[in-house]
């Protein structure tokens, strides 16, 4: 998405919830990540100021493991974990660089059994690659007689208790607390959830008080939040993709503390129950309900024989609809949700982000936008029975989100990208299998800095971007360069055709193996096409 297209997150509803809930988390790991930001942004010396930061961190790890709690040995060893990404290295690689040469290879060097604590703990939060690393560390401890401390076998092995959740009635956000027994103890995990897009966490807190943090969370002086509590399999469905992405793909401005707290959250979620559907049980207690193209379908439908939308229906029915589709499309995208479901910042993210990066507007379509989606919003507020405060809130920011889409729209970036959905982008196109559709295209060629203007929805345009990428590559033995450079241009066309392809299939495999985009081209070129008799298939 253009970042000038890309819409600001506010303060949702929810996130004083989060805040206020996240207040009590246990202060040793809080301190040392706020540490760690303020002395990397403050330094006159960068290598200086961060040596200082990693020295005071791990002293900190260090006191919290001798104290013998499991949870503060917890937090304190993510919050070292974090340490690269709260300085602003998002690289996974080089995260796992640091954790492998100043965690691991630093509880070694220790040859006491509070090194050998700090490998377990690794293991338990760590990534698979961290957990080989600090597994085969442990082996080498043990065989020389140093082992853990007794505590360190209670380490991550929690008891689910209640689990809460608190949304606004938008439908643009919610946070989710649950709570664990640990031993004698009881401490709680709240993440706040991003529902404008594909749903993801950005922000995180863990508390010592699981009584306090669920007080925060069902306290009632939100006027447009609500609060319920709810299975923990639901929680469990809920946190765990929206962790993995952020996991992934971490937002910059995530906070020290949400950083630090990944780990601890992604253990504490698979410590709750699956879903039947997830488990591989045919029953359906606790499955969500699914919401088909039929049901979106069907409150287009409403939409339009509404009297909310009869004097835009009047004025361009093929219009109305065209935008109907569109938001109900949009709102349909995440599984259980119901269609017709806007709030003010996801309004701003579909028409501000989703729409300019993906439709290619008619003159009609685009002088229709204002009543359009005017009575479109007014009757999904009307449906959800918002009431008069909440559709006030809701159609005030009809105007304000309007006023900017033209500048969205036009923006260099929205219209390259917009060569993506090419062919693709119907208005009521599953946006699930859109977006899956779009990254196998930017997969297959990413849009370069300099890319105006660019249409990518000409074949002469994308080879050209072939061309300019692989041009200076060294060709495989046996050809030529300009075999090499059709051969890659098939490739990539390959790709960006269809995502059943033996190709697709065959790059998705060397990507999740570990090989680079450039290099899965490169060998896919250098590789003879599929043969049947004597005709190439192309």
């Amino acid at each position: 998405m253009s970042k000038k297209t890309k819409p600001r997150r506010g303060n949702p509803a929810s996130q004083a919830s989060a805040s206020r809930a996240s207040a009590s988390q246990a202060s040793a790991s809080k301190a040392s990540a706020s540490r760690t930001s303020a002395d990397t942004a403050s330094s006159g010396s960068r290598r200086t100021g961060a040596d200082a930061v990693v020295e005071r961190v791990l002293a900190s790890l260090w006191a919290g493991i001798a104290a013998g709690d499991p949870l503060r040995a917890e937090l304190e060893t993510a919050t070292c974990m974090a340490i690269p990404r709260v300085a602003g290295q998002l690289d996974p690689d080089e995260a796992e660089k640091f954790i492998s040469t100043v965690l691991v290879d630093g509880a070694v060097r220790r040859r006491t059994p509070d090194g050998a604590a700090l490998l377990r703990l690794l293991m338990t939060l760590g990534t698979q690659n961290t957990k080989r690393a600090a597994s085969r560390a442990l082996a080498e401890l043990t065989g020389a007689g140093i082992y853990p401390p007794d505590w360190v076998t209670g380490v991550g092995k929690v008891t689910p208790g209640q689990a809460w959740r608190r949304y606004d009635v938008f439908g643009d956000d919610e946070a989710i607390a649950v709570t664990f027994g640990y031993g004698e103890a009881e401490h709680g995990i709240v993440v706040q959830v991003d529902l404008t897009g594909i749903p993801v966490a950005t922000a995180i807190g863990v508390s010592s008080n699981a009584a306090r943090l669920i007080e925060a969370i069902t306290s009632d002086n939100e006027e447009f939040d609500r609060a319920e509590q709810i299975p923990l399999a639901e929680a469990r469905r809920r946190l765990s993709g929206p962790l993995d992405r952020t996991d992934y793909d971490p937002n910059p401005d995530l906070s020290a503390d949400t950083l630090a707290y990944l780990p601890i959250a992604r253990t504490r979620v698979r410590r709750l129950p699956a879903d039947a559907e997830d488990s591989g049980d045919s029953g359906d207690s606790g499955s969500r309900p699914v919401f088909t193209a039929a049901d979106r379908a069907a409150a287009v439908d409403e939409f339009m024989k509404s009297p909310l939308a009869a004097e835009a229906v009047a004025a361009d029915e093929e219009s109305t609809r065209f935008w109907a589709e569109v938001l109900t499309g949009y709102s349909g995208r995440v599984p259980g949700e119901p269609p017709g479901q806007v709030g003010p910042r996801k309004l701003a993210h579909i028409l501000l982000g989703h729409v300019p990066n993906t439709f290619v507007l008619s003159p009609a379509q685009r002088s229709h936008l204002e009543p359009a989606v005017t009575a479109w919003v007014r009757w999904s507020a009307d449906h959800r029975d918002l009431g008069e405060a909440g559709t006030t809130v809701l159609m005030e920011q009809v105007p304000r989100v309007l006023a900017r889409f033209g500048e969205a729209y036009d923006d260099p970036d929205a219209v390259a990208i917009r060569g993506y959905a090419s062919g693709l982008a119907a208005s009521d196109a599953d946006v699930s299998w859109l977006s899956d559709n779009v990254g196998r295209r930017m997969f297959a060629l990413p849009m370069p800095q300099q890319h105006a203007p660019l249409d990518l929805a000409d074949p002469a345009d994308r080879r050209r971007l072939v061309e300019a990428e692989f041009g200076a590559c060294t060709p495989p033995t046996g050809m030529t360069s300009e075999e090499f450079m059709d051969a890659a241009y098939r490739v990539i066309e390959e790709l960006w055709r269809d995502e059943d392809s033996p190709t697709f299939q065959t790059a998705r495999r060397m990507f999740a193996d570990g090989v680079s985009r450039h290099e899965i081209i490169h060998h896919l070129a250098g590789t003879p096409a599929p043969t049947m008799g004597s005709s190439i298939i192309r």
